[in-house]
């Protein structure tokens, strides 16, 4: 039995996206399934698509290296840092 799947996505990244696919010779959907399919099959996303950028392996590193970190007594502390 098939079912569908609703997603909402920027139009400028569904455009390229379709570009994209249409590049390889498959069509949007068609990317789509097979990203669902793999995910079924074993249960992860393909190899390299959570690729951190720049700005959290240098979170990383500054957490796991203890630099630049902050304490809070309070959640109302960790929001103003945060600008909430």
């Amino acid at each position: 039995m098939d079912a569908s799947v609703t997603i909402r996505v920027d139009s400028r990244i569904k455009k390229q996206a379709q570009e994209n696919a249409k590049k390889l010779g498959i069509d949007l959907s068609t990317a789509i399934r097979m990203l669902l399919k793999q995910l079924a099959a074993t249960q992860r996303l393909p190899e390299g698509l959570l690729q951190p950028n720049e700005e959290t392996l240098q979170a990383i590193y500054e957490l796991e290296n203890q630099i630049n970190t902050a304490t809070f007594s309070t959640v109302d502390e960790l929001k103003r840092d945060l600008g909430w």
